[in-house]
This record gives structure tokens, C-alpha cells and sequence, in this order.
């Protein structure tokens, strides 16, 4: 199991990721959109906001607004899509990474990753 610490940084490293592509995201995500990521077995989560193509660091404070994209995966498979050691697609369809989110959410999401 990875620390609070290191999924910390395996976060920022994600969303570094899409912050530094803001054409494609605010194409793909347009307005506003607050995205959760749940790490049950840490028992915390972690909250980011994507808007006009830009995407806030993530942090364990809740976020005002309504979450409108939740990821729920475990601390040692975010570590390694971080480290792009497996790819969400298969994290996905193996059962290692669960989406909860609306149709045109996980449309549009789907363009990114």
C-alpha cells in the first residue's frame, strides 16, 4: 500500500499531465468540472477542478461544488498509472479503477486518457 504522500505526488504527476495539454482538455472538457479520486484503502480522497482547460493541483479538502466525476482506485494502481506502468484503459476494464460519472462525462473523458 503507498502512503498518503506518494499518491499525493502520483496525483500531481496525473494532473501535471493534463494541465500541460489545456488545448485538448478544454476541447474535451468544456466549463467547469470538479473530479474526485477516491483511494479507499487510504480512506481519503482527493478533489480537482478543471476549467477552461486548466487543472488545479489536487487536494484532500473537499471542493464547494458539486463532484461531477468520481475515480475510486487503490493506492498502489494510481501509483502505477502515474508511473504509466499500466494504462487506464486496462485498469478500467480489469475492475482496478471505477468510474462515476455521466454519459457525456465519460464520452468526453475518454478523449484524454
Amino acid at each position: 500500500m503507498a502512503t498518503k504522500a506518494e499518491v499525493t505526488r502520483a496525483l500531481e504527476r496525473l494532473m501535471g499531465r493534463l494541465d500541460g495539454n489545456d488545448a485538448n482538455v478544454r476541447s474535451a472538457i468544456p466549463g467547469r468540472k470538479v473530479f474526485c479520486c477516491r483511494v479507499p484503502d487510504l480512506e481519503t480522497s482527493w478533489y480537482s477542478v478543471i476549467e477552461d482547460g486548466h487543472v488545479s493541483p489536487p487536494v484532500e479538502a473537499p471542493v464547494p461544488d458539486t463532484v461531477d466525476v468520481t475515480l475510486q482506485v487503490r493506492s498502489d494502481d494510481l501509483i502505477e498509472l502515474a508511473e504509466e506502468r499500466t494504462s487506464f484503459v486496462s485498469a478500467f476494464l480489469s475492475g482496478r479503477v471505477r468510474v462515476q460519472a455521466s454519459m457525456i462525462d465519460l464520452l468526453r473523458l475518454r478523449t484524454l486518457l
